[in-house]
């Protein structure tokens, strides 16, 4: 039976070594693509994928969440966030 979440990272790392000198938009370009070879269809295979790219991403672009478009998330101003205490901005 097969591992998932310990053959994920490998798969990766795989394909970065095969184009060490990618950008990380390159990068998640070439995981999309490499996506269906790994997951076979399964629901499993791709949630596993889609976290473990995740994290591989957002590791290399060293900060905590990846997103395409290079930009940090901010949260407007109406949303509030309590257990941050009356202080915390």
């Amino acid at each position: 039976m097969r591992n998932w979440q310990i053959a994920a990272p490998h798969w990766i790392a795989r394909i970065h070594a095969d184009m060490p000198d990618a950008t990380p938009d390159q990068l998640r370009k070439a995981l999309r693509a490499s996506a269906s070879d790994f997951h076979c269809g399964t629901s499993w295979g791709k949630k596993v994928w889609a976290k473990h790219c995740r994290i591989y991403l957002a590791r290399m672009a060293g900060r905590g969440a990846f997103r395409g478009d290079g930009k940090e998330t901010v949260w407007p101003a109406d949303i509030v966030f309590p257990w941050r205490g009356e202080g915390a901005a």
